[in-house]
């Protein structure tokens, strides 16, 4: 038994991964504050917490038990419970891979591609006139892969590849700019 304490304007709950393609983690199974000490603005509580060290739980602001990732979701907090019952902060898309590892590449192909500004739906996207863009072709965008479905002089229409097309290409999920992204691409396109 860990005995965790946590301010009693935040509720303490399991966590789980709510929404495997985005890695939102959420709030599973309430835990129950065991007392409350302190007073006023003070007021801390005091779990007994029958898990072992180093799982994963999540706190919500106290009255809120949304699971989703929407605006009260927003608002969730993902801890790894410590061996002397202290919450140490865990970065949400490292809860979720370790929560749901069989998701973890998937959802690296998408925060790689949002990072790069590219949508996995096709955008258009007004362009300077002479930009170079092919249509039919993957090219390198930013720091991430980029399809190129259509272009025109002034307009390019473009979007992330898929997953499952990053690894049929053979590309390796990892930004364009590593030297592995590149030897990859060397070897499917040429120098």
């Amino acid at each position: 038994m860990i005995t965790a304490h946590l301010s009693a304007d935040r509720w303490l709950w399991t966590a789980e991964v709510g929404d495997r393609a985005a890695g939102h983690v959420c709030n599973g199974r309430p835990l129950r504050a065991a007392r409350y000490e302190g007073r006023g603005l003070g007021l801390i509580a005091v779990h007994e917490i029958d898990l072992p060290a180093g799982t994963l739980l999540v706190s919500t602001p106290a009255g809120t038990s949304s699971r989703g990732a929407g605006y009260w979701g927003g608002s969730h907090r993902v801890h790894r419970l410590c061996p002397d019952g202290t919450l140490a902060d865990v970065a949400m898309d490292d809860a979720a891979d370790e929560l749901d590892p069989g998701s973890a590449e998937a959802r690296l192909h998408r925060r790689l591609a949002l990072a790069a500004g590219l949508s996995l739906e096709t955008t258009r996207l007004r362009m300077r006139e002479g930009h170079g863009y092919e249509t039919g072709t993957a090219v390198q965008w930013s720091t991430y892969w980029a399809i190129i479905e259509r272009a025109t002089a002034r307009q390019v229409w473009a979007r992330a590849p898929s997953h499952a097309e990053m690894i049929d290409a053979g590309l390796p999920i990892a930004p364009s700019n590593t030297p592995e992204a590149q030897a990859a691409a060397a070897r499917i396109w040429g120098p």
